[in-house]
């Protein structure tokens, strides 16, 4: 790696980008640097044109143009940054699983993972993303305050999230069986040496207990789910916005619109017009 791109890496890590976006950007910002002379708006809708010819998505490329936009800001050439747009990316409303799913998922757990258990009423409860349950610490949790810390979360944000009082009490219950003396909240059970729990192992936990749920589950579903489920109860979405730590509303507005299918999907489900008409 040249010093250029050294730079520019050290450029992104200090506007507090998470380290798999460093190292996409990185790559990209190389591709892109070996194949111009003039790095410049042009050349880079010239790169962008090569990268849809050997079938680069428009999400795929979405990524590539926010690389460049950051490179082109680096280098000064704020014009040219400006100047380069994001394709239009389908926006897919989030899959969340019912209240009835969750406590499947739930029951699909044997009492005697009291890890697994938690890990899954903190996903859902919290609405935390994979890599925080993973980074939690024992430390971050105030049992008096009823809050956990998320430290350096996405954009290197702390944040504070409430613990409703039965799942603190799921906490002091998970803390009374662990001997390992880690200082992180869940570690790998396999391992002579006790790591912190890694994203794989927690989609790997998912995965067992929701196909013997019969359900189809992810990490980030069970955000979702607590996203909409908080607003389908009537929390102010502003709320929820500072507990899923999202930096623009508009992140947060696109659960709004799953409450909207839930409710449609219900009027339809009461069919009260088809019954007035076809009487």
């Amino acid at each position: 790696m040249d010093d250029g791109i050294e730079e520019f890496k050290t450029y992104l890590e200090l506007e507090g980008k998470s380290p798999q976006t460093v190292r996409m950007y990185t790559y990209y910002v190389e591709r892109f640097l070996k194949d111009v002379k003039n790095p410049n708006y042009r050349s880079a809708l010239r790169f962008l044109a090569k990268l849809k010819k050997e079938g680069y998505s428009n999400k795929s490329l979405n990524l590539v143009v926010q690389a460049l936009k950051s490179y082109f800001r680096f280098e000064g050439l704020d014009e040219d940054a400006e100047k380069l747009k994001s394709p239009k990316v389908p926006r897919n409303l989030p899959k969340s699983l019912t209240r009835e799913e969750v406590r499947k998922l739930l029951d699909a757990v044997p009492p005697t993972k009291k890890r697994d258990r938690l890990i899954i009423l903190l996903l859902y409860g919290t609405g935390l993303r994979v890599s925080e349950i993973c980074n939690l610490k024992i430390e971050d949790i105030d049992f008096n305050r009823g809050i956990l810390i998320v430290k350096g979360g996405k954009g290197a944000k702390d944040r504070i999230v409430p613990l409703a009082d039965p799942l603190l009490e799921e906490v002091r219950g998970y803390l009374r069986t662990r001997k390992d003396g880690s200082e992180y909240l869940f570690v790998e059970i396999r391992r002579e040496k006790k790591d912190k729990i890694s994203p794989k192992t927690v989609w790997y936990l998912l995965k067992k207990y929701g196909d013997k749920a019969g359900i189809k589950v992810t990490p980030h579903m069970l955000r979702h789910s607590f996203a909409t489920h908080m607003l389908e109860k009537g929390i102010d979405i502003r709320v929820i916005q500072e507990i899923l730590g999202h930096s623009n509303l508009s992140t947060t507005q696109i659960y709004t619109k799953v409450t909207v299918e839930h409710l449609k999907k219900a009027q339809e489900k009461a069919k009260l017009i088809d019954d007035l008409i076809g009487e």
